[in-house]
């Protein structure tokens, strides 16, 4: 795995899974930071998903190089895998380093919940 953080605003170190919601194409996960203000991570075009045990949270990463289950999802989403696409692969880290969510999206927006 060849990881970098999400790039954005909110410091995911601490935080705990709170829940999360799939609709057609589209998951919302739903996360406690550290201070108990609620984050929302909607990904969009959701293709694969992998439930590995969900609990603490250490970081939220994109995966940068193509993994076994990049390539899994892409085979299921087309008949040959095609050279571009705009898929990727984001992984919740648990505090061991270890991958608790991997979500095979598109995009993804996070934002704090008032």
């Amino acid at each position: 795995m060849s990881l970098k953080s999400l790039s954005c605003d909110v410091d995911f170190a601490d935080a705990e899974f709170d829940h999360y919601i799939k609709e057609h194409s589209q998951l919302k996960v739903i996360i406690t930071a550290w201070n108990q203000k609620k984050i929302e991570l909607v990904f969009q075009d959701v293709i694969q998903l992998l439930d590995q045990g969900i609990g603490d949270i250490a970081d939220v990463c994109v995966e940068t190089s193509q993994t076994e289950f990049l390539i899994a999802a892409l085979k299921n989403m087309y008949e040959d895998l095609p050279e571009s696409h705009p898929y990727q692969e984001y992984v919740f880290l648990n505090n061991a380093d270890s991958c608790s969510l991997s979500v095979i999206a598109a995009s993804v927006s996070v934002k704090l919940l008032v």
